[in-house]
């Protein structure tokens, strides 16, 4: 079953220490693993049609720790549909509004939300959450609703949760959107870190770290996971059926 990881910070970060224990999540999700990252308004993805634990390139975001940012969108994939190929590995990215916007789902949709020759946008893939990815930017475009009408986006989301299983993470650069689905699919949850950082130790590996040696105090945020990466951290569930907007840190809509 797909897996999600999402971090936003204040200060730009490494996703070493989480990546580390995600990237374990690949079993039973095999089929492929992508990362985002933005650096201003430009987005970085890195993915492959592979287990995570058998990349190098996996393993190069693991240990290079100058791969930075404010925002990380991360995705273990278990196929349901749409072959094991790139253009059915998550993170998706599509041009809107002079941006870069990225999106990663887990779920299975039963029906999907717009028929193609309807949509502005279409997948490349053959998944449904590339659809999902086209479609809620069709009807962004089509209702004008910005990133700032998050109560807007929640019910296009709602609607679109009523077709089927739907974790999403999405960004645009500046703030980073969480929706869990309405039923509890999966799992979705978030533990915030804040100075004094202190030891923490990773549940999928023999593996602490000392976060205080690490970083600086204003690197405070959150780290979001289908299910907690770590054993010594408080991982609060969100609640189903619901947006949650992070920005620089911070909670800003939920």
């Amino acid at each position: 079953m797909c897996e999600l990881l999402g971090l936003n910070f204040k200060l730009p970060v490494s996703p070493s220490f989480s990546f580390r224990g995600f990237r374990h999540r690949s079993d039973g999700n095999p089929h492929g693993w992508g990362i985002a990252r933005y650096e201003g308004k430009a987005c970085q993805i890195l993915k492959e049609a592979i287990d995570a634990q058998e990349s190098k390139l996996a393993e190069f975001v693991r240990d290079y720790d100058l791969f930075q940012s404010q925002i990380f969108i991360g995705h273990v994939r278990d196929a349901s549909r749409g072959d094991h190929t790139l253009q059915n590995t998550h993170p998706f990215k599509r041009v809107f509004r002079s941006r870069e916007v990225i999106l990663a789902h887990n779920g299975t949709m039963e029906c999907l939300p717009l028929d193609k020759k309807e949509m502005n946008y279409l997948p490349v893939g053959e998944t449904d959450s590339e659809h999902i990815f086209c479609a809620f930017l069709t009807l962004l475009s089509a209702d004008k609703i910005q990133f700032s009408d998050y109560q807007k986006i929640e019910r296009v989301l709602i609607d679109f949760n009523k077709l089927g299983k739907m974790n999403l993470l999405f960004s645009e650069g500046e703030q980073l959107y969480i929706y869990r689905d309405k039923d509890g699919h999966n799992g979705l949850c978030l533990t915030e870190r804040i100075s004094p950082f202190g030891v923490k130790s990773l549940k999928d590996e023999d593996w602490e770290i000392d976060l205080a040696a690490e970083k600086r105090p204003g690197q405070r945020g959150f780290v979001i996971a289908s299910h907690p990466l770590t054993k010594n951290e408080i991982w609060t569930d969100l609640v189903p059926g619901s947006l949650m907007v992070l920005r620089e840190g911070e909670i800003i809509y939920e």
